[in-house]
């Protein structure tokens, strides 16, 4: 079969460029070849995940007109009348199936922003993409109650297909393994380490996260952030590490991944924290939760710094490990994705 895929962008990133990787593997896993339509490519990374890359908009444009004019694009090349399976992560019209990142109004609901031109610009066109998908893939039960509350025409015809993992790169290591990797990130053998990932800080939390881990008074804790450079002053036993290559080996080396997000809809950095080993403190609405069983982590009650510091203390005072098995337990294999989403077909 040959698979469209349409996202914003091709290369390295956060949480949904990693899962276009996923799909672009799995896919060609399964004997598939994969066309990825995108507004911006790596094309050292394209090749390297085996996708055949076609970048639209080669010229710069203003950010506001960005998704309308690329969603406009994408709809004249009529895709579905081309390919057998076209999949958008990004908010276009003219797919089979539909796999949005969140819904527009939710996330605008939790972080408080003020209505503007822009968030209805692209509320509309999450309309126009849902409206025009044959099937909605939701990567959570939350998420798929968010389109049912903003886009309840929608409703019916959504899915709740969890996000896959990788389970050849996130798997728990030895002991020795931990260590080399802990000696290179500059932790004593005692030291109780979090690590915070992400590429959206005031969305995953960063702030109410920092003001917390200033009142630990544990001496063993550190926390290290990966991927985007903070832009404020971090305080101490705070080390910023940027972007990480080999991030299964820094979740089975910590202690802790905290990730309190403000809005998540899945949390893919999470599953990957736990299929190596490593509980996890989150947001308790966050999608991911939904597949946590107690010895997972920790959920909290709200985002704010004192509940943060209860957590952390409560971390700090029970370090442990999450049982092997978490991706086999829950059926998040990436084999198991592909095949789930091609069942989404009407002639499936």
């Amino acid at each position: 079969m040959n698979v469209a895929i349409i996202h914003y962008s091709l290369r390295r990133g956060g949480g949904m460029e990693s899962y276009l990787a996923d799909l672009v593997r799995g896919f060609r896993a399964a004997g598939d070849t994969v066309d990825v339509y995108a507004r911006e490519v790596d094309v050292d990374w394209a090749r390297t995940i085996g996708a055949n890359a076609f970048r639209l908009l080669p010229l710069p444009l203003p950010r506001r007109f960005r998704n309308r004019v690329f969603a406009s694009r994408i709809a004249r090349l009529e895709l579905t009348d081309r390919y057998p399976l076209v999949i958008s992560l990004a908010r276009t019209r003219g797919q089979h199936l539909a796999i949005n990142g969140g819904a527009h109004p939710g996330y605008c609901a939790a972080l408080g922003r003020p209505d503007s031109a822009h968030d209805r610009s692209e509320t509309r066109l999450e309309r126009a993409m849902l409206d025009s998908a044959a099937v909605v893939v939701a990567h959570s039960r939350t998420l798929a109650e968010q389109i049912g509350q903003y886009y309840p025409e929608a409703a019916a015809k959504t899915r709740v297909i969890y996000p896959p993992v990788d389970d050849t790169r996130f798997a728990p290591r030895d002991a020795a393994s931990r260590a080399r990797t802990r000696q290179a990130l500059g932790l004593a053998a005692d030291d109780i380490a979090f690590v915070f990932p992400s590429m959206d800080h005031e969305r995953k939390g960063l702030a109410p996260l920092l003001e917390a881990f200033a009142q630990l008074g544990d001496r063993r804790a550190r926390l290290l952030v990966a991927g985007r450079a903070a832009r404020k002053q971090l305080p101490p036993r705070v080390t910023p590490l940027g972007y990480v290559d080999d991030m299964p080996a820094l979740y089975a080396a910590v202690d802790w991944t905290v990730l309190p997000s403000r809005y998540e809809p899945f949390g893919l950095v999470i599953a990957e924290s736990l299929a190596c080993g490593t509980p996890a403190i989150i947001g308790g609405e966050a999608g991911v939760a939904e597949l946590m069983g107690p010895d997972d982590g920790i959920r909290l009650p709200e985002i704010s710094a004192p509940a943060i510091l209860t957590a952390l203390q409560a971390a700090c005072a029970a370090p442990h490990r999450v049982a092997p098995g978490f991706i086999a337990r829950h059926g998040l294999r990436r084999a198991e994705h592909i095949e789930a989403l091609k069942r989404c077909l009407p002639d499936a």
